[in-house]
């Protein structure tokens, strides 16, 4: 019985290392599977922006640090004329730190006359704009790893979502590259149409003090002619550069060195 028991009493104890190995082990592979699934997730942040003036604010914190890339998708109809100036001068700025911008508006978008004027604007080396007949929301993407996306798409008051993170925001992107091939590029303005622009003296002075931010009154007065002339020679000129605004005017003129 002394022997039988000695014998168990060995055996029970070998069954408890065994025990005590496989219970190690499985405590490493857990320690080990916890590490390794940390390390595969990658994090998704929602930040919830919630009035149009948050949404304007952070899309210009945004656009200005932009390092590779902005996307932009615009459903609903053009904005303010009176944004055109403020949109052509963030995408020269862009355009300057080597960002390329790309932007996709509806067709009908595109027959209004200083969206039109814009569009021709926007197709520039790192530049482009397309239009199509459907967009599914209204979306802006920086870099790879931030969108913008409204809280209601049927209403851009109710603010927007801004998602970081690359492991949503490369799914956005697939969503936009469909859109992308799916539209029609706009064409740019052809240089034919201003390569030859000549300005006469009155004009080139008119030209200048516009550049140097002279008033309209101003630069009346010392030319010795009417605000109304003074308008209708501005008008003939935009007309001649295939300008919407002053801004896109300006914008031309520099590029063609015609104030050199």
């Amino acid at each position: 019985m002394t022997r039988l028991f000695s014998a168990e009493e060995r055996q029970t104890a070998a069954h408890t290392q065994l025990l005590s190995r496989i219970r190690e082990a499985i405590s490493t592979l857990a320690r080990d599977y916890h590490r390794l699934s940390e390390e595969r997730s990658e994090q998704v942040e929602v930040q919830i922006l919630p009035n149009p003036a948050l949404v304007n604010v952070f899309l210009e914190d945004a656009g200005s640090t932009a390092r590779v890339r902005m996307r932009s998708m615009h459903p609903g109809g053009p904005p303010p004329e009176g944004l055109i100036d403020d949109m052509l001068l963030r995408d020269k700025e862009m355009e300057s730190r080597g960002v390329r911008v790309e932007a996709l508006y509806l067709r009908r978008t595109a027959e209004v006359p200083y969206m039109a004027g814009y569009l021709a604007d926007a197709v520039r080396p790192g530049r482009e704009a397309r239009t199509a007949d459907y967009l599914p929301l209204r979306m802006l993407l920086f870099d790879d790893d931030v969108a913008v996306l409204p809280v209601d798409p049927d209403d851009s008051g109710q603010g927007a979502l801004v998602v970081h993170g690359q492991a949503l925001v490369r799914s956005l992107h697939a969503l936009y590259d469909y859109c992308w091939h799916s539209a029609t590029p706009s064409h740019p303005v052809q240089a034919s149409q201003t390569v030859d622009l000549v300005l006469d003296g009155p004009e080139l002075v008119i030209v200048r003090m516009l550049a140097d931010g002279v008033k309209d009154e101003v630069i009346a007065r010392r030319l010795g002619i009417s605000s109304r002339t003074l308008s209708r020679s501005i008008s003939g000129l935009m007309e001649r550069l295939g300008a919407q605004t002053r801004f896109q005017a300006a914008l031309r003129i520099a590029e063609l060195g015609l104030l050199n």
